[in-house]
């Protein structure tokens, strides 16, 4: 008979392998009843722990790494906040540094990783290319959140950015908008798959697009009205502009505004991401919600899995559901 895994036990309790690794680990942060139905499913199975999996638990620095090309995305933000909690239930510190995009700076963090001065990683919107990503999951507890890589290899969570642009873009095609124009940001992955999802909603719908400006530098307010700008002074005026997040499309709205225009009644304003900026703009704005902070928790369980079950490592990717929010600034 094979020997049952951390795996069966998880799956015979009805419960997460986070779970049944906190439960080996002695960790206060697991009620009594998870802790029983873990308890019964070990001796059901005669569960018996590698040696291994014993000299990971002394080796183990209990501090995690999260890198980040900055911290000015909510999204981002929520995500890690999500990620340190479900890292504090385990026992673990989670440290958290921007890279700025500097992919030199990127790789000498990575090093905490390699050294040991870590025992895991969590990439929020990594730098390096997908092959060095890749390897670097094949070798070491890594995991994505947000903004993920085409590797297999690395974990990673977030949403389906193209099915949530789709979305919205047949919205702002249900309101009567029939000259749709994006504002977006190719250098991301996320992006480009937001500029796939725009584009197949208008080819459904038999609409060609509008302009499609995007930025090279900071994707911030600024940028919402510059772009912004740039649409207003063309000959024919977009009825809808669909901008990669809040932030950008609050400074479309202002600059829309700014010209003596209404929204959503002269062009309507959607924006991505649902965070704050969304409720302060004027009017608020139609969005995407992103369940991040449960990203942030989905991810680290399956870092602690990668970290404390030896043999074990999840592939691929989970998408979490994402929610069309319909706000003043596209009614029709």
């Amino acid at each position: 008979m094979a020997r049952a895994t951390v795996q069966d036990v998880a799956r015979t309790a009805g419960v997460s392998v986070g779970t049944v690794s906190r439960v080996l680990n002695g960790s206060p942060a697991v009620s009594e009843a998870s802790k029983e139905k873990v308890t019964a499913a070990i001796r059901q199975l005669n569960y018996r722990p590698l040696a291994s999996a014993r000299d990971l638990r002394r080796d183990r620095t209990m501090r995690i790494l999260a890198l980040a090309k900055n911290l000015n995305s909510p999204v981002i933000s929520e995500a890690f906040r999500g990620v340190g909690d479900a890292a504090a239930l385990s026992g673990y510190v989670s440290l958290i540094a921007p890279t700025s995009g500097d992919l030199e700076r990127e790789q000498q963090l990575v090093d905490m990783l390699r050294n040991g001065s870590v025992d895991g990683l969590v990439l929020f919107s990594p730098t390096m290319p997908d092959q060095e990503v890749e390897a670097l999951a094949e070798q070491l507890s890594v995991v994505q959140v947000c903004e993920i890589t085409g590797s297999e290899a690395a974990f990673g969570v977030s949403i389906d950015d193209r099915q949530a642009a789709f979305d919205i873009t047949r919205h702002l095609i249900a309101t009567g908008a029939r000259r749709l124009a994006m504002l977006g940001f190719q250098a991301a992955r996320s992006g480009r798959l937001r500029e796939s999802g725009f584009r197949q909603a208008l080819a459904d719908a038999g609409l060609s697009p509008g302009q499609m400006l995007f930025v090279q530098g900071d994707f911030d307010f600024h940028a919402g009205r510059r772009l912004t700008k740039k649409l207003l002074d063309t000959d024919t005026l977009p009825d809808a502009i669909f901008c990669g997040n809040d932030i950008v499309a609050a400074g479309c709205v202002r600059e829309i505004t700014d010209a003596g225009l209404r929204v959503p009644d002269d062009i309507a304003v959607a924006g991505f991401d649902d965070s704050v900026q969304a409720e302060m703009c004027v009017p608020e704005l139609t969005t995407i919600r992103q369940p991040a902070y449960e990203m942030g928790r989905l991810a680290f369980d399956s870092l602690l899995e990668r970290m404390t079950v030896p043999g074990a490592h999840r592939r691929g990717r989970v998408f979490l559901p994402h929610e069309l929010v319909i706000r003043d600034s596209t009614r029709a």
